[in-house]
């Protein structure tokens, strides 16, 4: 860096960084890509002492993967360093060198922006040198030899114009000539010596008409004279082909062939052409049969479809023929009512892609293998990877992996049944699940010191009764003795319901629909406070509503102070205090306050500010006399009336929450505010001005309308949001995500002398470490820090808030001189040779040193006395900083040096 120009007065600094206030924002609208996931829909998320509580209609939770993994051939282990595909695979096949070609409805891998065609290297990584990316998806790939024969439904692909089929040259990348233009999507390839057939939803082959199947000469990309004739009861066509020694199958969706009775399945002489007997009689009453995949052994022929009889023998969705005379075999996999998609064979082995959850009795989730060395019996190997949706599309073996791809984003995840609880520190779901099978759902969670309190719902715990509210340990899982049991009219009222806690002090604060705590014994109408160690209700009783039903309840409570402020569907507090859907109560004495401000809807969340209550509902007929549509409304603490702030909002709010600096509002709206700024359900404005922050979150529909932010939280670093969402920037991350929103990174100011410097005061938890040449200074701790204006030096100011650390630009301290000369004189200046100086007074001693102007030390000469000589004859010519050393006293001089 550059030093300053020095004044006639003081040492001045170079400020190596813009001044900026220090505040809790999001740095950026990226998400966190850490957390886990669920495999559904979110409701409703609570942060509570490091853990994260999802609630919705989910079924399972686990790391994103991606739309396609390679597994370990034997246990079905994914291999977690393959590139994630965000979308779905539709065919999957390896390249023969360890890599694989793979295709579908994607728009990238990892990090890099390539649609629906792709190539992983062998290192895992992908080929970013070979990016065809068709404008439409692509369902089937074909290697022979250097050739890669692609086909889907696409009409530009690697910049050319070309319909539905194309072929590549593997080595170079490049797009062949050669090109069939079949008018409709193609779904199946199979290439055999100089010919190439393929099968599909199509009419013509370029000018020559072929109805769903044809074979193509490989050299011209004309379609040869076979031209076997389908017919259906609606359009034909072909959707899988193999070959054998002397035979080609086809298989898919047409009635005859050439006028014969061929239930979607039929077999060709390869050499001749012409249709064998060979039929297997499939048939569905009082449907048309569809077949989605055929493999072919040394003796079987395997098929794959929707069918309930062959040969007039019931059998369904796959079935192994004899391959000579099309005779059922016994082997029966007992798959009815699921489906297959693709089979795939490596030596003995038949893999299973498609939507199901058993095989054989096995329980095996859209992608299995079987032990076919014996085909008088069905033997499900131990290969069993778990994709989160229980169906699969692509799956390609080679003898050191499996590839498994489909509409999915994770494999083998654990089982959560609607909740889940993740953990700030692992980013994983806490490991016990919380057994519901008695029915219900929860709601809210509080975490403290070891112990996890939940609300809902429900009142059996396993085998256990808990009425609404209980305990777990969270380092065992085991469920605690502790009962309050928050109960309806009765005892295990099902109308009951908890859904909010807060804890302050040693005291839960429940909030809800009920009537009594403790088995009925202490009557608390929609709120209590229990005592976190004995479970008993304490003598709070604002007792909501008219004391005699559950009608009235609340939804949600927040806890500033010492008041607690209720939000939900009421009239009534304390008896006789009319209240409009909100209260503010005293926590210590249950007084209902003054504060009385009126919903003409149902509140659902009210969140606390220094300067505002904030609060979502339906305010369609108003709230404190105002109308906010979009259901957010900001109200004043002290009156209760409805603040002027109103922003305009693309659609519903669902929920809001705040930091220290911004409030967060989340929903199902496309856009905020009059200038209809862009903002897919979440966004978040400054709590000083009310202004829309120009923070834009990555969550989005990717064209798919999944904007849906239902619920959202905070912890001091992170903003957790959950909903029906299908995008986290490139990933096809759904339902639910994490934002950082840690503070900015510290900066460092400096007074005109240069000395202290300081940093902005951070937010109340931080710490602070000051640094010189990046070792942390002894003590400096405080937002001042001293310096030495003698002391050429780079310092620096770190910043921990929970967790957090923000590390400020590097302040590169430089002398550059003063021209202050109280205790010294010299001459001449320039200089060429020798540079005269006299001290004010005689110093027994004096230390010289003679700096470059960045700092560094040229030259030491110590000395005693009053008159002294210094030789310059060594130093280049060029600007130098003499510093003089008299004990107490410092100063220095800019000096020239000239030749």
């Amino acid at each position: 860096m550059t030093a300053a120009t020095p004044t006639s007065r003081r040492l001045v600094t170079f400020l190596a960084a813009l001044f900026f206030t220090f505040r809790l924002l999001a740095q950026s609208g990226d998400h966190l890509q850490d957390n886990w996931i669920p495999n559904s829909g979110v409701n409703r998320v609570e942060y509570s002492n490091g853990y994260t509580m999802l609630s919705g209609y989910f079924t399972q939770v686990g790391p994103y993967q991606g739309g396609g993994v390679a597994t370990d051939p034997t246990t079905g282990a994914v291999d977690t360093a393959m590139p994630k595909v965000h979308g779905s695979v539709e065919e999957a096949i390896s390249d023969g060198s360890g890599g694989w070609y793979i295709a579908g409805y994607f728009e990238a891998i990892d990090t890099v922006r390539i649609q629906h065609l792709a190539h992983i290297k062998s290192d895992k990584t992908v080929d970013r040198t070979w990016k065809p990316n068709p404008d439409g998806g692509v369902q089937v790939l074909s290697l022979s030899g250097n050739t890669l024969y692609v086909g889907g439904s696409f009409t530009l692909i690697a910049g050319q114009s070309r319909k539905n089929l194309v072929s590549f040259n593997t080595t170079t990348g490049a797009l062949n000539a050669w090109n069939p233009a079949p008018d409709n999507v193609v779904y199946a390839l199979a290439v055999t010596g100089t010919t190439v057939y393929v099968g599909g939803y199509f009419s013509n082959i370029g000018v020559v008409a072929r109805t769903g199947v044809a074979a193509i000469d490989a050299s011209t990309g004309v379609a040869t004279s076979w031209a076997p004739v389908l017919a259906g009861s609606s359009t034909p066509y072909v959707y899988a082909l193999k070959i054998d020694a002397s035979n080609i199958y086809i298989a898919g969706y047409f009635l005859t062939v050439g006028g014969v009775a061929r239930a979607s399945l039929a077999q060709f002489n390869i050499t001749t052409g012409a249709l064998t007997g060979w039929d297997a009689k499939l048939s569905i009453t009082p449907y048309q049969v569809y077949i989605y995949d055929i493999e072919v052994t040394t003796n079987v022929v395997f098929v794959a479809g929707y069918f309930d009889t062959v040969n007039g023998t019931p059998r369904t969705t796959l079935v192994a023929l004899d391959r000579g005379k099309a005779s059922l075999l016994p082997w029966d996999p007992a798959m009815a009512g699921t489906s297959i998609y693709k089979l795939a064979l490596s030596g003995n082995t038949l893999y299973l892609s498609g939507y199901f959850d058993y095989v054989a009795g096995v329980e095996r989730y859209g992608a299995a293998a079987v032990d076919i060395s014996n085909v008088s019996t069905v033997n499900v190997t131990n290969w069993a990877p778990r994709p989160n949706t229980s169906y699969t599309n692509a799956i390609a073996p080679t003898a050191s992996a499996v590839f498994v791809g489909g509409y999915m984003n994770g494999f083998n995840w654990l089982d959560r049944s609607g909740f889940a609880l993740l953990s700030d520190a692992t980013h994983e779901a806490w490991p016990f699940p919380i057994d519901l099978s008695g029915g219900g759902n929860i709601n809210t969670i509080a975490v403290t010191g070891n112990k996890l309190y939940i609300g809902g719902r429900f009142n059996l715990i396993g085998r256990a009764t808990r009425n609404n509210l209980a305990a777990f340990d969270l380092t065992t899982g085991a469920l605690l003795p502790w009962d309050p049991s928050v109960d309806g009219l009765s005892v295990g009222d099902p109308n009951a319901e908890v859904y909010n806690i807060r804890i302050k002090d040693n005291l839960l604060y429940v909030a809800g629909r009920f009537r009594s705590v403790n088995n009925a014994n202490t009557v608390r109408f929609g709120l209590a406070a229990v005592d976190l160690t004995t479970g008993a209700a304490n003598a709070w009783n604002p007792s909501v509503g008219d004391g005699k039903t559950i009608d009235q309840v609340v939804n949600s409570i927040d806890i500033v102070g010492n008041t607690v402020y209720a939000a939900g569907s009421f009239s009534l507090v304390g008896g006789n205090n009319a209240r409009g859907n909100l209260a503010a109560i005293d926590a210590t004495s249950g007084s209902v306050l003054p504060w009385a401000p009126k919903s003409n809807g149902e509140v659902r969340k009210i969140r606390v500010a220094p300067n505002a209550a904030y609060v979502v509902g339906d305010f369609a007929n108003g709230i404190g006399g105002q109308v906010r549509d979009a259901g957010i409304a900001a109200l004043d603490l002290s009156t209760g009336n409805t603040l002027p702030w109103d922003t305009l909002f693309g659609g519903r709010v669902t929920d809001v929450a705040l930091s220290a600096t911004d409030l967060y509002v989340s929903g199902y709206f496309s856009y905020v505010g009059k200038s209809l700024s862009n903002r897919p359900g979440l966004c978040s404005f400054s709590l000083a001005t009310g202004a829309l922050n120009n923070w834009v979150p990555d969550n989005g529909d990717g064209g798919e309308g999944g904007y849906d932010v239902e619920s959202i939280t905070l912890s001091p670093t992170k903003l957790y949001i959950g909903g029906y969402i299908n995008y986290f920037g490139l990933e096809n991350r759904e339902n639910y995500g994490e934002y950082g929103i840690c503070p900015a990174a510290p900066v460092i100011n400096s007074s005109a002398d240069g000395t202290p410097l300081t940093t902005p005061t951070p937010l109340a938890g931080s710490t602070i470490q000051w640094y010189r040449n990046n070792v942390a200074i002894s003590g400096a701790t405080t937002a001042t820090l001293p310096i030495n204006v003698y002391e050429n030096a780079v310092y620096a100011v770190e910043v921990t808030y929970f967790g957090c650390v923000g590390r400020s630009i590097d302040y590169t301290y430089l002398i550059t001189g003063a021209e202050k000369q109280s205790l010294w004189s010299l001459y001449p200046n320039p200089v060429r040779d020798e540079l005269n100086v006299h001290l004010k007074e005689a110093a027994p001693s004096v230390t010289f040193t003679i700096n470059d102007i960045t700092g560094r030390p040229m030259k030491v000469i110590q000395g005693s006395g009053q008159e002294h000589v210094l030789s310059l004859r060594d130093l280049p010519a060029g600007p130098y900083v003499l510093m003089i050393d008299i004990g107490a006293q410092k100063q220095a001089h800019k000096i020239i040096k000239v030749n």
